[in-house]
């Protein structure tokens, strides 16, 4: 059994979040999770049952996954879990937790809201429907978004948002000029707000918009989408995907990748 469903936010959580999704998957043996590939967003994951566990160390009962590396789970028989999945740079404004620190961690919900995340986890373990946990989950995010919300970090949200979506067409000397920034500037504000460089960010949205397109559309021949997505040649795609995934193209796409995999249509396309 293989559940794989989305619900859309709120109109007002919307800006920040592209989705809630419940992932459930329950067989007999043992499987293999989809590897977790590196992204530019951020998501918070509630188990709905045991959680899973990473070099057979348990993760918290909720957490962020905030991958900027390769990653991979355990194998599991049972995987059932609610994900709320922020856009990119999104969650700064709901939590003072730097991404620098966020990156390539598990953080409990605990340890970021404490006492009120504790109250959270304690009414969703009393609460049987999805529908309800999602609308507690939507509640206590706005709350904390009117807590954390700092409007002179809104300007980084469009220079963020000019970056993920037209990654192909900006230099990042052309993008600090559009933002009136020294290159310098440009660069330390950037990494100061996501954690990353910006040159870093810009090499993971074109690998991640590769393998998002190539996955759902369940391509194999993946030439005209590397060039489009502004990959110099087959070359030049093959070893920057090995450089991320210490696999080849032909390694990673099987059919067990097209089958199950954690990427999904934007449900707030611009």
């Amino acid at each position: 059994m293989i559940k794989n469903k989305s619900y859309k936010p709120t109109s007002i959580l919307s800006k920040y979040i592209d989705r809630f999704y419940i992932f459930e998957k329950s067989v007999n043996e043992y499987f293999e999770l989809p590897v977790i590939l590196p992204g530019t967003g951020l998501e918070l994951v509630f188990y709905l049952d045991k959680p899973l566990s990473v070099n057979n160390k348990q993760l918290p009962k909720a957490h962020t996954l905030c991958p900027r590396k390769i990653s991979y789970y355990d194998k599991e028989k049972k995987v059932s879990f609610l994900s709320v999945r922020f856009k990119s740079g999104a969650f700064r404004h709901f939590n003072s937790t730097p991404f620098s620190e966020l990156n390539d961690n598990y953080f409990s919900i605990q340890n970021l809201w404490k006492e009120k995340a504790d109250n959270l986890l304690s009414t969703l373990e009393k609460t049987p429907k999805i529908e309800v946990k999602i609308q507690l989950i939507e509640s206590f995010l706005i709350d904390m978004y009117n807590k954390y919300h700092n409007e002179k970090n809104d300007t980084w949200d469009l220079i963020i948002d000019e970056l993920y979506y037209n990654f192909e067409s900006y230099t990042l000397e052309k993008l600090s000029q559009k933002a009136n920034l020294s290159l310098r500037q440009f660069e330390r504000g950037f990494k100061s707000q996501f954690g990353i460089t910006a040159k870093k960010f810009q090499k993971i949205t074109r690998f991640q918009n590769v393998i998002k397109k190539m996955l759902l559309n369940r391509e194999t021949n993946y030439l005209n989408t590397i060039l489009e997505s502004g990959y110099f040649d087959q070359s030049h795609f093959i070893r920057e995907f090995k450089s991320i995934t210490n696999q080849t193209p032909l390694e990673y796409f099987t059919e067990k990748n097209f089958d199950i995999n954690f990427y999904h249509e934007s449900m707030n396309k611009k």
